[in-house]
């Protein structure tokens, strides 16, 4: 019997089960809790991410952040399933079971705990939340659940079964409660992942090499295990059936989730450095290792995280999460094995789905089909550029056949590292060739990276052409921004390419910068002012730490540390100063067009003014000035032609933002522009022919993204 006048307690659509509640909670993280439950109370899940950035707290990006909820959110489900969740916490993923399945009980022996929970998701009517040790509740369970989760609880089951074996007594003891063809899923972290060898602290204990040293100095009851101390308790306990998949870099915030049928390349682990909650060690690059542990198939041993589904096996053999990113561009691509019936054997077909993640961005995944059609018709040549069909789905997702084959990111990384550079060469003059082709029709896919392309003998295929557009995009702007993707990857690869690439492709410094800022402004556009996880750790203050930089006495070592920490000071400034950057544009009668622009070498100083000359020849017909690649107010101050001062450019000027009564101009848009027609311009200053000599005054300001968003009524 509770302790509670009623047993059972509503929360919105929630049901909160007192029963087997003793009256004492045995596990609390004290005033935290707290302050979760009033921010639960107060503000609903979508703010989330925005609370998250504001409070910048360990605490709040752990039990809040949505991007926890991919652990489960991959697992197929039609809606009808009921589902038991051990452990839920404040309720991180129970939101996303609940949207997924048909009904979801979860456990959990904290009762503020299983308040947040309740109040987190209370606009939800299929949860309902027993309140217990599982000891104690267990007994009452059915034994009919299609799923059963363990995330992030069974390395606890020495804290709450009273066993020899706890571990093995756990899954004895949940096993019976699934249905026939039921599957238990866990997610843990590894003992021997490459990140403890690197130097982060073992997550529960916070102690440097814990569970690689087996535990063997630690007093915590806490025990993660590998893979092969894993699957031998599955073995005692009975289990026969059973899949291993990889979420990257962690169960906690996984972007992707790996599997052995997909394994990860070395190339795609560059997420490493996650310590948000306390400093750590740097003794090596991750990245660099990965690379040959993926290569010499070693992932599974050195993974940091394991989600093990318990059952028969999944469709899904791998999911990448694009979730950094605005709301109406938030998806996840899936690979899926697919069952067909033939009139022989059964078939097993893969497919990629590419899902949207929130309901803003349903009309961002259906767009993918349509461009699919009108690319495959510039690339219609059966020798060329072949471009993989995509149809919609009943469930809205977009669905395309698997392609096999390499990237053309990695034939050009191995080409090089073996020194071929004739097959270096030679592939990137067949991508101009192929992706150039037809450059006149209106559809392009600016994002037609080498990543994006996949090479099988002699059929090149785009895969991903999510960001396409209908205008003409010239083969060379292609072909640039394919490489400056390509350049940025890999800071190695700038140094060894560059001067390479320059002469053979005559590409200039102002090119490869014009096409850096381009792309930075594709990322925040992309991004919607998104601060993403790696960024975050950074505000957080948690250090990484680099032995080798403590020994200063050695001054080698402490030249290296100092051009390092420059290094990185300068790459920040210059951040900073792309968002400021002033962009100009000619008309000389094709519109404002890439080839007609350039980016001014003056800077805003005091008080944000920035004063500039610009010689102007007769024929060009508008002038377009970018006063900033960020959301800000700006002020013609001042301008005057051929020395002589004029009003003609405050009363002739156009923006795409809103003039107030005093002149200054408000742009809420990552793009701000201001425009003028010198035709008129130059009757209004009484100038009848000849070139312009312009100079001009501008005052800016910078505007927060959260005011933007607001005047974008995006909030």
């Amino acid at each position: 019997m509770g302790i509670f006048m009623e047993d059972k307690v509503k929360i919105g659509g929630v049901t909160l089960d007192y029963a087997h509640y003793p009256g004492e909670d045995y596990y609390c993280d004290g005033a935290v809790e707290d302050e979760l439950l009033a921010l639960v109370k107060a503000v609903s899940p979508g703010k989330f991410p925005a609370l998250i950035r504001e409070r910048c707290d360990w605490p709040t990006l752990y039990h809040l952040s949505p991007v926890r909820a991919n652990i489960v959110e991959w697992i197929p489900m039609n809606g009808t399933e009921k589902v038991l969740e051990i452990g839920a916490g404040p309720g991180a993923v129970t939101g996303m079971l609940a949207a997924k399945a048909g009904a979801v009980e979860c456990i959990d022996l904290s009762f503020k705990r299983a308040q947040i929970n309740a109040y987190r998701n209370r606009d939800r009517s299929n949860i309902t939340i027993h309140v217990g040790n599982f000891e104690d509740i267990e007994p009452s369970l059915p034994a009919d659940y299609d799923y059963i989760f363990l995330i992030g609880v069974f390395e606890y089951a020495g804290s709450y079964i009273r066993a020899e074996r706890p571990f093995h007594e756990e899954l004895r003891r949940i096993l019976p409660h699934l249905k026939e063809g039921g599957r238990l899923v866990m997610a843990i972290e590894n003992r021997l992942g490459l990140k403890y060898f690197a130097g982060a602290r073992e997550d529960h204990t916070g102690r440097y090499f814990d569970g690689i040293e087996n535990y063997e100095n630690s007093a915590s009851g806490v025990r993660t295990f590998s893979r092969e101390r894993l699957e031998r308790i599955f073995r005692e306990c009975g289990v026969r059936e059973f899949s291993f998949y990889y979420p990257y870099p962690d169960y906690k915030f996984p972007s992707a989730v790996y599997s052995d049928r997909r394994l990860p390349l070395g190339s795609e682990l560059t997420e490493n450095i996650r310590n948000f909650d306390r400093d750590r060690l740097l003794l090596f690059d991750e990245k660099d290792a990965y690379g040959g542990i993926a290569e010499d198939g070693l992932y599974p041993v050195f993974s940091n995280s394991y989600e093990v589904v318990i059952g028969p096996a999944l469709p899904v053999v791998y999911a990448k999460y694009s979730g950094e990113r605005a709301p109406e561009y938030q998806i996840v691509t899936s690979f899926r094995e697919q069952t067909e019936a033939t009139e022989g054997p059964e078939a097993v077909r893969r497919v990629v789905i590419k899902s949207p993640l929130t309901p803003a961005a349903a009309a961002h995944v259906a767009e993918m089909a349509r461009m699919g059609k009108k690319l495959a018709a510039r690339y219609a040549d059966p020798d060329g550029l072949h471009v993989v069909p995509c149809a919609l789905r009943a469930d809205g997702a977009a669905e395309f056949p698997y392609v096999p084959g390499r990237t053309l990111r990695s034939l050009l990384d191995e080409a090089y590292e073996a020194g071929d550079t004739a097959a270096f060469w030679a592939l990137l003059d067949e991508f101009l060739e192929k992706a150039g082709a037809h450059d006149e029709m209106e559809i392009a896919d600016p994002d037609m990276t080498f990543a994006n392309i996949l090479v099988d003998g002699g059929r090149w295929t785009a895969i991903d052409y999510e960001w396409a557009e209908e205008r003409a995009v010239p083969a060379r702007e292609l072909f640039l921004r394919a490489l400056t993707v390509y350049l940025a990857e890999d800071e190695r690869r700038r140094e060894r390419l560059m001067e390479g690439l320059l002469d053979r492709y005559g590409i200039t410094g102002e090119e490869l910068g014009r096409h850096r800022k381009l792309e930075d402004a594709f990322q925040r556009r992309v991004t919607g002012g998104t601060a993403p996880l790696a960024a975050f750790r950074a505000e957080l203050g948690t250090k990484v730490i680099v032995p080798s930089e403590l020994i200063l006495e050695d001054p080698k070592l402490r030249a290296e540390a100092e051009e390092r920490e420059r290094a990185a000071r300068e790459a920040a400034a210059a951040e900073a100063l792309s968002l400021t950057s002033v962009q100009i544009y000619y008309d000389t009668g094709s519109g404002f067009r890439e080839e007609e622009q350039f980016f001014l070498p003056e800077r805003y100083g005091d008080e944000g003014c920035i004063r500039f000359s610009l010689d102007i020849s007769e024929n060009v017909r508008a002038l377009r000035i970018d006063p900033a690649l960020c959301p800000c107010f700006v002020l013609l101050v001042s301008a005057s032609v051929n020395g002589q001062e004029t009003r003609a450019f405050h009363k002739l000027m156009k923006s795409n933002g809103r003039k107030d009564p005093d002149g200054a101009v408000v742009f809420a848009t990552d793009d701000p522009n201001l425009y003028w027609d010198l035709r008129r311009v130059r009757r209004a200053a009484g100038v009848r022919s000849g070139a312009l000599q312009l100079s001009m005054t501008l005052q800016m300001c910078g505007m927060p993204s959260t005011m933007a968003k607001r005047l974008r009524g995006e909030e």
